[in-house]
């Protein structure tokens, strides 16, 4: 899954995350699939961020795909990669990166 800007939605992208608002209301549910009409419903009540299913969006501005960022990890901590400690580190940081991915 993967939390986007509303304005890079596109139709056919299905929620992976309900929409809910300030006040604790869903707005749509999660399995919601996009259409132009609820894209443009979510961005008249100002929904800023939504998450959807897969990783449907390079997120250059914003972030780096998540193929990236498991690269750039693996190599940041390379050098240190024996210290227990460390590797404790990146293990932690690389099931943050990941968590949602897997259909379960």
């Amino acid at each position: 899954m993967q939390k986007i800007p509303l304005k890079l939605a596109t139709p056919g992208m299905k929620l992976a995350k309900a929409v809910i608002n300030d006040r604790g209301m869903t707005l749509c549910g999660a399995g919601t699939e996009l259409n132009e009409e609820t894209l443009a419903r979510l961005s008249r009540i100002e929904v800023e961020r939504i998450t959807v299913e897969g990783h449907p969006v390079e997120l250059d501005g914003e972030g780096k795909g998540l193929s990236q960022q498991i690269d750039e990890l693996h190599a940041r901590f390379r050098k240190v990669d024996k210290n227990p400690l460390m590797k404790k580190i990146k293990n932690v940081l690389l099931e943050i990166l990941t968590e949602g991915t897997q259909e379960g």
